[in-house]
């Protein structure tokens, strides 16, 4: 009988080793399913036979072939076809019809504060179960995102309401830390995801990095529920995830050329983004009003020569300090 927990997580596993046309033996494949599910805090399988069977329940389930090669005594698995993948293989009947029904529940959340990602969410979907063997959509995506194996259990830590054990590695210093924190919510940005937990040493919210997560495990300290962060809102007034409750926002004006401007009226900088003064030149002047982070003087920076920060003095004098750094490495 096959062995279905985590059976999905562990063909994702078993998929990408019978792509390399090196092959894998069935205890590297096992190895490596076992290495994943250790680090996403889940118990690992103990049977080599379920490495064998996941790998018969991909061929019947995608109808493809599995081959052997023989390397001495060691036998390895790769697909036949050097092209195949299970995630390029179109959807049968009821994956279809499943998808359908997700798309369904998910439009339901459109519209609400802090389900911004549905709308492109249920596109993706809605491309994904198309007739149309043409694609249509393009998405800025990298599905071999580092920290992704994490999302699922963070995911379900955060509605179960239950601690977690992390191992994570800093920026600053460069080290790994460990600790019990409890975890409230997931934020994208930048193409990069973010856990917000509370950190049982500090007694503080803390910013954790999905790709900077080694390991997860399980705890058995009590979770303490959050009651003082209200998520739907907490980002109103940042650009990024960076929040530093102890300021206040402040306006933020922007000189913007000519050039960039259209682009920059379609997609603001920041909801709260306003034109106060167009110039003859066909630029304009546009304010927000922010707490300055890291995350919005990267943002500013990225436009270049298109953008010069015009106030508050102290943005302004560390963008220009950014700037001379940056020149000095030209010279």
């Amino acid at each position: 009988m096959a062995n279905v927990k985590n059976g999905a997580y562990r063909e994702i596993i078993i998929d990408r080793c019978l792509q390399s046309r090196r092959g894998f033996s069935t205890q590297e494949i096992f190895d490596k399913c076992n290495d994943a599910l250790e680090r996403r805090g889940e118990i690992p399988i103990s049977s080599l036979n379920t490495i064998r069977n996941d790998i018969i329940s991909i061929e019947n389930r995608w109808r493809v072939v599995v081959e052997e090669l023989r390397s001495g005594r060691e036998k390895r698995y790769r697909y036949e076809d050097p092209h195949f993948s299970i995630f390029n293989s179109p959807l049968n009947e009821d994956e279809i019809t499943q998808l359908t029904q997700s798309i369904s529940m998910l439009r339901r959340f459109e519209g609400m504060p802090g389900f911004e990602w549905v709308e492109e969410m249920s596109a993706h979907l809605q491309e994904t179960v198309s007739a149309n063997s043409e694609p249509v959509i393009g998405f800025d995506e990298n599905k071999e995102l580092k920290g992704m194996a994490f999302f699922t259990p963070l995911f379900n830590a955060i509605t179960e309401k239950k601690a977690i054990k992390i191992k994570y590695h800093t920026y600053k210093n460069d080290k790994v830390i460990e600790g019990v924190v409890h975890p409230y919510y997931l934020k994208e940005y930048n193409q990069r995801w973010f856990l917000f937990a509370l950190n049982d040493k500090y007694k503080s919210i803390s910013i954790y990095a999905l790709d900077r997560i080694e390991t997860l495990g399980k705890t058995s300290a009590k979770f303490i529920p959050n009651t003082e962060i209200d998520f739907s809102h907490y980002f109103d007034n940042i650009v990024g995830v960076s929040v530093k409750s102890d300021e206040v926002p402040q306006t933020v004006k922007i000189w913007v050329d000519k050039e960039q401007l259209p682009y920059t009226l379609s997609k603001p900088l920041h909801k709260s983004q306003t034109v106060i003064e167009e110039k003859e030149d066909g630029g304009a002047i546009v304010a927000i009003k922010v707490i300055p982070n890291f995350e919005l003087e990267q943002l500013l920076l990225s436009f270049g020569e298109r953008f010069e920060v015009l106030a508050p003095s102290s943005l302004r004098d560390k963008i220009a300090d950014r700037i001379k750094k940056n020149m000095e490495k030209y010279q």
